[in-house]
């Protein structure tokens, strides 16, 4: 009977002895950054929360775990087999130990692991480098502060992936980041085996000196594996793996770097300019001449640039030289080397009066950081020859007629007198009705002009007048005004008050800074006065005055 009860107890307890916690890793030898699939699997049921995974925190990152219940047959018994699938990522480099992991009072064994970090195994021609594994680098260690860092990351893969594949965004505290275009994917052969390369580039700007850490990146993807059975199927099998980060020491400004002039950390620089017109031609007052300073960088995007002007606070012109500066243009290119930031400044100059002046010369101090060294980019000094516009004659000198002395008056005479006077006086009433009736079509009609007398330029500034065209109105005016008056448009205004203020709102609206909607009716309503009043002054010139009743005989 005892041996009976023995016997029970020993099958009883014979399933519990066989319940041991096995480990299984899906290699021992990986490249730093890559990750690993540690596998348990007991014979007992159990929940994933029952496994003491904390001996694993001292070396290794647990990234995700997953449980999966299985059958197992074995001399055709059926036994239930629970399986734990375990994702890890090493630490540190060297040679590691995976340590027992504890379910219940059961244990698994140690597993000895190799790290390589990517400069072995590079160097190790016999490693068996991981199926998928990243390396990062970047060109310079000790950059200065706002300074351009170029960050590449490049991802080896000796099987096929899926098209799940992703890499975490990068995000670095106290500093700018920027994706420089899309991957690029090449093929690189590494110990005779034939690797795909999706390359990733970065440009980073450290917006503080001290130390700067760049963070690791994680890449995850679904490589593809051939099936192990007589199917031809395949299976995928996800793959983390991380890149190793990196420490920048980032300098401050150099302490001999001029302390008034703004920081430009670049690898190149350059300082050009453009003009229109060309100042070396003859340059009159009234007319803009537009300048365009050019400034280009290698390593700084465009909104790291400074703002030029040609005429600064403190340039002496007598206020006789005037600057409408336009919106400021600004572009950044990116590619593999890069950002080359580039930025337009605009400014149109108008001489108010006939003379020399001379814009003073440009120099922008920069720090190549290729040289290690202070450069200056230099613009010499600009003088502008302005002169007035004499293409076109003076006005006529108003005819002053003497006074005639009285005479003795004879009959014939005083008909004649008679006549005359009736005569000067149609004359007159018909130059009030002419006049009448074109200030009338000034008022009504805006005085019409047909087809045939287009380059007219007063036909040509009614026309952009009533469309709202600043530019071609502009244009037009100086061409009316140097017909009118010798000075030309300059000697027009100042003597028409209305017409001086409608010229400045067109020179804001063409020049200024802030542009603004023109509307082209106060600038014709004002050259309409100015025409107005020349017919004034050439009635009262040519109106005929009465002859003397007392004519000498």
């Amino acid at each position: 009977m005892i041996r009976l009860l023995v016997i029970c107890l020993l099958t009883l307890l014979s399933p519990l002895a066989h319940a041991a916690l096995e480990a299984s890793v899906d290699r021992t030898r990986l490249i730093e950054g890559e990750s690993l699939e540690l596998t348990l699997e007991s014979p007992a049921v159990g929940r994933l929360s029952e496994l003491d995974l904390s001996p694993l925190a001292e070396h290794f990152e647990v990234q995700r775990s997953r449980q999966l219940s299985l059958v197992s047959k074995v001399d055709g018994r059926t036994t239930p087999v629970t399986r734990w699938v375990i994702t890890l990522r090493p630490l540190r480099t060297g040679f590691l130990v995976v340590p027992p992991v504890h379910l219940g009072q059961s244990s698994s064994q140690p597993i000895s692991l190799h790290v390589l970090s990517a400069t072995q195994a590079a160097a190790d021609q016999g490693a068996q480098l991981a199926p998928v594994f990243i390396d990062s680098e970047v060109d310079i260690e000790n950059p200065y502060v706002q300074a351009q860092v170029l960050l590449t990351l490049r991802i080896y893969h000796s099987v096929s992936l899926f098209d799940d594949s992703s890499l975490s965004g990068l995000e670095i505290p106290n500093a700018r980041v920027e994706s420089l275009g899309r991957p690029r994917n090449f093929e690189q052969v590494i110990n005779g085996v034939r690797h795909g390369v999706i390359e990733v580039r970065y440009a980073i700007y450290p917006q503080h000196s001290g130390e700067l850490e760049i963070p690791s990146q994680l890449f995850s993807a679904t490589a593809l594996q051939p099936g192990t059975g007589r199917s031809s199927a395949r299976s995928g099998r996800v793959v983390q793996v991380r890149s190793p980060s990196i420490t920048l020491q980032v300098r401050p400004i150099p302490t001999d770097y001029p302390a008034d002039a703004p920081w430009i950390p670049a690898r190149s620089l350059t300082l050009t300019q453009t003009w229109q017109p060309d100042p070396g031609i003859d340059l009159f007052s009234g007319e803009p001449l537009t300048r365009t300073l050019i400034l280009a960088a290698d390593g700084l995007t465009a909104a790291q640039l400074p703002a030029l002007q040609s005429l600064s606070p403190d340039t002496d012109n007598g206020n006789q030289l005037r600057q409408y500066a336009d919106q400021p243009q600004l572009h950044t290119d990116y590619s593999d080397q890069g950002a080359r930031g580039i930025r337009h400044d605009s400014a149109a100059l108008v001489a108010l009066e006939e003379g020399s002046y001379t814009l003073p010369a440009l120099r922008v101090h920069w720090w190549n950081t290729l040289e290690d060294r202070l450069e200056t980019a230099t613009l010499d000094s600009v003088v502008l020859n302005v002169s007035r516009d004499t293409d076109f004659g003076s006005a006529s000198p108003p005819v002053n007629y003497a006074a005639e002395e009285p005479a003795l008056l004879w009959p014939w005479q005083l008909a004649c007198a008679l006549l005359g006077l009736a005569l000067a006086a149609s004359l007159y009433f018909l130059h009030r009705a002419r006049r009448a009736l074109a200030e009338y079509q000034l008022t009504e009609t805006e005085e019409q002009f047909d087809d045939q007398e287009q380059g007219n330029p007063l036909a040509d500034l009614q026309a952009a007048c009533r469309t709202n065209r600043p530019a071609e109105a502009r244009k037009a005016l100086e061409l009316w005004a140097r017909q009118q008056h010798s000075e030309g448009l300059i000697g027009l205004s100042h003597n028409h008050l209305e017409l001086e203020e409608a010229l400045d709102d067109l020179n804001a609206c063409l020049f200024g800074r802030a542009r603004h909607q023109w509307r082209g009716k106060p600038l014709w309503r004002a050259v309409r006065m100015v025409i107005q009043s020349q017919r004034r002054e050439a009635e009262e010139e040519s109106t005929p005055k009465l002859e003397s009743l007392y004519p000498e005989v």
